[in-house]
Parts: structure tokens; sequence; C-alpha cells
């Protein structure tokens, strides 16, 4: 397992252990056997580079200690869980929508999928904090995406940005990784329109 911390907001984790999980799920790790696991997306390596990849975002004080005193190795939970974005199964076409590190989720699906998927992505200073190689993967696998930089053009209607995308794709379904007011704007908007769409729900 190695390392990386392009800022001092996230932290990218390669672990090789003999299994890569599937796209689109789940395994909870921890720096403990028996207490303190996290779940977080399994993202494909970069190709040519064995195993698969996590990135972790500071959103609370486990995470917080991750990113400023990585661990030399972790547990990793048995069973990867499904998420959110594997109701693009169901769908030919399908615009993501992800605010901030709600990208993590998605990007798997991103990266392998290029003829499929779309992206909106509104975050904060996305090359300074996730690192230019995981950007420049991100606009290579999907070029037309809508990556808004909200420290140099501001907060947006995440919702008006994301109609304009959908539209211009083409896409038959939303799903949306963000914060639970975001999340239940854009699904709503699009259901009253007759469109399928998806977010995550908050049920723990």
């Amino acid at each position: 397992m190695t390392v990386t911390n392009p800022s001092s907001h996230a932290a990218v984790v390669k672990l090789d252990h003999g299994y890569v999980p599937h796209v689109g799920t789940t395994r909870s790790i921890s720096r403990h056997a028996l207490f303190g696991w996290h779940p977080f997306a399994c993202v494909p390596a970069v190709a040519g580079e064995p195993g698969y990849r996590m990135v972790i975002s500071r959103a609370g004080g486990w995470t917080s200690n991750f990113i400023d005193n990585p661990p030399t190795h972790v547990w990793v939970k048995g069973i990867p869980t499904v998420g959110v974005a594997n109701a693009k199964r169901l769908f030919n076409r399908v615009l993501y929508v992800v605010t901030g590190s709600g990208i993590g989720p998605v990007l798997g699906h991103l990266l392998t999928d290029t003829q499929g998927a779309r992206l909106v992505w509104v975050t904060k200073t996305p090359r300074a904090t996730y690192g230019d190689d995981l950007v420049n993967e991100v606009e290579s696998a999907q070029p037309e995406a809508v990556i808004w930089n909200t420290s140099e053009q501001g907060k947006p209607d995440v919702f008006e940005i994301t109609y304009q995308a959908f539209v211009a794709s083409g896409a038959d379904a939303v799903i949306c990784v963000s914060n639970k007011g975001v999340t239940d704007r854009i699904v709503s908007e699009f259901e009253k329109r007759g469109t399928p769409a998806f977010g995550p729900i908050w049920d723990s």
C-alpha cells in the first residue's frame, strides 16, 4: 500500500493485495483490525499499474488523521458493496453530477465508461486539491466534462449548469453525488421533468 497527498485535503491510496474489486463498489478500510472502519469507492489503477485506488477527502477526524499521518498499511474488509452509481447499468447514457469529493464514488465509472457517461463536477480548486494527475485522467476520459472551479468561477446554480449539460449530452438519466440539499434538488427537478434521477440515501 502507498499513500500520496496531492494536497492537505486529499489522499490517494494505492492498494495491491491480489484482488481487484469491480468498478462501482466500495470497500471499508481501517487502521486497526477490530474497529474504525470507513468505506471508500474502489477506483481502477492507472493503466499498466496493479491493484486499485481509493480517494480519501478530509471530512472529519478519521479522514483528517489519515491524510495528516498516513499509515504504512490498512486492514481491508472482505466483501465489496455496490454504490448508487451502478444505477447506470439501467440506461444507455448517464450524466453524473458531483460536488467536491463526490468525484470519488463515480470516478471508476468515468474512467472506464467513456461512451456512456458525461460529467458535471463542481468543486473548489480541483487541481490544487486532487492533483494534476487525477484531473488529467478525468479530462482525458471525459473531454466534454464540465469542471466548475468555484474558486475562480464563483458558486453556480448547480441545477442550471446540470440541466444545460443534460440537454447537450443526450443522457437518459442523472446520478448525483453531493450533499443532501443539492442532491434532493437535482433529483426532484429532473423527476418533475420525467427524467430518472438518483442520489445516495441518508438512512444511517
